[in-house]
């Protein structure tokens, strides 16, 4: 059975404080939720559309490049579930987020256990959730040149159709959920073999050498994915470059 037709419920969080990213990441995947995690605010309003959270956790210190709060630009974009995170003792910020809209609002230090346990209760009061179970077979995610189809789980570059495997894809998958980010080894393990994993982590490298290969055969013009040597792996500039957004690490060479 297909169990895509029962998708895990999906959380964008965008913190500043990435030992509090790391953190409230590892936490909410064990938890069950599928979680993408960008590192600025430009990133998280292209993943708010592409990524199709159920539920965004922001940071209240994030702004977007106009200098607006990035909660206040979600809250106004976006009907998904908001929950925002404000400093420790920050009890007047949290009042301020709740009067602009979001639906919860809590404090730092974080309890992972009691923040997936609110994004539960608020996704017993489906909004976002139902909707994209009935239009899963339609989500994709564009950026730039490349295309993921969820539904039917394609891939086209310069809409020209790559072939790819089950894993293949997921990888792409997970690369294309954090386009401004570097993804680990040991973080692309996680996401698409599970947290058990115990095997060597190099598989990494070599599905995605396979997958490179498809690319390019697809479309030899456009570079899709980067190594960044000691580090891991993400979308190439010719990629990030066609949606103007900046890398949040560019070092390192193929």
């Amino acid at each position: 059975m297909d169990q895509e037709i029962n998708p895990a419920p999906r959380i964008l969080i965008a913190v500043s404080d990435s030992n509090l990213r790391r953190f409230a990441v590892a936490g909410l995947r064990s938890s069950g939720f599928c979680v993408s995690a960008p590192t600025d605010a430009e990133a998280a309003m292209l993943l708010a559309q592409s990524f199709s959270p159920d539920v965004l956790i922001v940071d209240s210190r994030l702004v977007t490049p106009e200098g607006r709060p990035l909660f206040e630009q979600l809250r106004n974009s976006t009907e998904q579930y908001l929950v925002c995170i404000a400093g420790e003792g920050e009890h007047r910020v949290r009042s301020v987020m709740l009067q602009a809209g979001a639906d919860d609002a809590i404090s730092t230090p974080l309890h992972v256990d009691e923040l997936a346990a609110r994004c539960n209760a608020m996704l017993r009061r489906p909004r976002q959730l139902q909707q994209r179970v009935e239009s899963v077979s339609a989500a994709s995610l564009v950026v730039g040149p490349l295309t993921i189809d969820l539904g039917r789980r394609e891939v086209r570059v310069d809409d020209k159709e790559a072939q790819t495997t089950r894993i293949e894809f997921s990888l792409l998958e997970q690369l294309c959920r954090r386009p401004t980010e570097v993804c680990t080894r040991e973080e692309l393990l996680d996401a698409v073999w599970g947290p058990r994993w115990v095997g060597d982590s190099h598989v990494v490298d070599v599905h995605l050498s396979n997958l490179r290969r498809k690319l390019d055969r697809a479309a030899p013009n456009t570079k899709v994915i980067h190594t960044v040597r000691g580090v891991g792996f993400r979308l190439a500039n010719d990629i990030t470059d066609a949606i103007g957004i900046p890398l949040a690490v560019s070092v390192g060479v193929d």
